[in-house]
Parts: C-alpha cells; sequence; structure tokens
C-alpha cells in the first residue's frame, strides 16, 4: 500500500482552483507516538468547530461533583433502545408540583357546590396554581397525583354530610369523598361547632390547560350556613413520573 509523505514541515495544504486560498491539515507539534485518523466507508462532511476527541473514562464516571441541585436544563445521558441520548432533568423530576392552603375561613352555602378557595402557597414549582386552581403548564401533560383535605364544620350537629369534589375543566370528577355526621359521632358540644374531614388522593391525567378546583357540598337541616376551616385545609400535587 502506497503511502503520501510529508516531511519538515508537518502539513499538507489543499488549495482551491485559484491557488489563493488553501485548507491546511497539519500535525501536533509534537506526538508522543503514532497516531490514526481512520475515515469511515462513506461519504463525510466535517462541520465547522473543533473535532472532539471523545469522552475521557474519568468524564464518563463523573469526576468532579455537581454539589448543587440540578437545574432543569441540566442533562443526563442515558441509552435509548441502545441509542445514547441526552434528557433535560426536567423530565426527570415530579414537577409540576405545588402545595396550598388557606389562611381564612370559608363560609359554604348549604347544599350547594362550591369553590373552596386557597389563598397560602407553599410552594409551585412553575407557577401555575392561581385564582383557587391548578391548571397544567405546557410541556407538563401527564399523569398527577393529588390529595384534597378539606376539613368542614357545622353548627349544632345537624350537618348530615360533608363532600369534597374535584372538579377538572369545570365538571366534576370521580375523585370525591363524602362522611356523613350525626349527634353520636360527632358531638363535641351543642354550643360549638362539629368537625370533620373528608380528604381525598387521587391520580389525574392532565394535558396543558387542562385545569382542577376543589369544591365542597355540605347538606346540613341547620339555619347556619357551614365553613371550611383554614387551619386544617391543604391541597398539594406533583406530576408522576414513569407512568
Amino acid at each position: 500500500m502506497a503511502e503520501l509523505r510529508v516531511k519538515s514541515t508537518g502539513t499538507l495544504k489543499l488549495f482551491e482552483n485559484d491557488n489563493t486560498s488553501s485548507v491546511t491539515i497539519a500535525s501536533p507539534a509534537s506526538l508522543g507516538a503514532d497516531r490514526t485518523v481512520t475515515l469511515p466507508d462513506a461519504d463525510v462532511t466535517l462541520v465547522s468547530g473543533t473535532m472532539s476527541t471523545g469522552f475521557a473514562v474519568a468524564d464518563i464516571t463523573g469526576q468532579t461533583a455537581l454539589g448543587a441541585t440540578p437545574a432543569d436544563t441540566d442533562e443526563f445521558v442515558l441509552s435509548d433502545a441502545g441509542v445514547l441520548k441526552r434528557v433535560d432533568f426536567s423530565y426527570m423530576s415530579n414537577t409540576p408540583a405545588f402545595a396550598v392552603g388557606k389562611s381564612a375561613i370559608q363560609t359554604i352555602s348549604s347544599s350547594t357546590a362550591t369553590k373552596v378557595t386557597f389563598d397560602t402557597e407553599y410552594f409551585d414549582s412553575d407557577g401555575a396554581f392561581a385564582s383557587d386552581k391548578f391548571t397544567c403548564p405546557s410541556g407538563g401533560d401527564g399523569k398527577y397525583l393529588m390529595a384534597m383535605k378539606p376539613y368542614f364544620q357545622g353548627y349544632n350537629n345537624l350537618v348530615k354530610s360533608y363532600s369534597m369534589m374535584p372538579y377538572m375543566n369545570g365538571a366534576a370528577i370521580d375523585y370525591g369523598n363524602t362522611l356523613s355526621a350525626t349527634t353520636s359521632d360527632q358531638q363535641l358540644n351543642t354550643t360549638y361547632a362539629t368537625g370533620v374531614s373528608a380528604p381525598s388522593t387521587f391520580i389525574v391525567t392532565l394535558a396543558a390547560t387542562d385545569y382542577v378546583e376543589c369544591y365542597a357540598y355540605i347538606a346540613t337541616a341547620d339555619a347556619s350556613d357551614p365553613q371550611v376551616y383554614a387551619l386544617y385545609t391543604s391541597w398539594s400535587g406533583y406530576k408522576l413520573i414513569g407512568v
């Protein structure tokens, strides 16, 4: 097999047709040993930039600790059916996520579905909770685990039932919870309120712009409207991954 050798200069110049400009292929100033560049059996087009020598073992095994929570745009390398691909950290975290509560007691009209208000945000990773509802943001499509826990109080033990009803896109969905209260099992004192919690944990599938709200329905024979108590009422949720 014939060889083309260029000595002394260490460069090979390829000139264009009019000999004014050229492409220079240069070897390093010094080499620790002979090196080989093997071209594939295919057409190859080199793009502008610096040719990488690839990862070293130390790079792949992570010689440098991150030392902080990954940013959403930080990337992991994984094998997709044998093909190495990059994926942003945002796709591997349980976000969007939120947790909210109440700062004041809310009066609920008897036998009327009433939206429960939440004016206290403990956290809201994507700013997706507003106006007492969670709205699935763009790119947040998926299954969400949600936990609604309203705490009700009525008067004189005449409340018949307490219902917590999740709504999706303005209509009730089948993940609510109803508890009945009687004088015998809820009696505290006839001059004070009875109290009962009707929590519900459920998984709901959301696409961008879908929204979820928490409604309460309380059936009562008391002349006074019952209330949703502030201290023990909360709502939280987050996107599930891997499902």
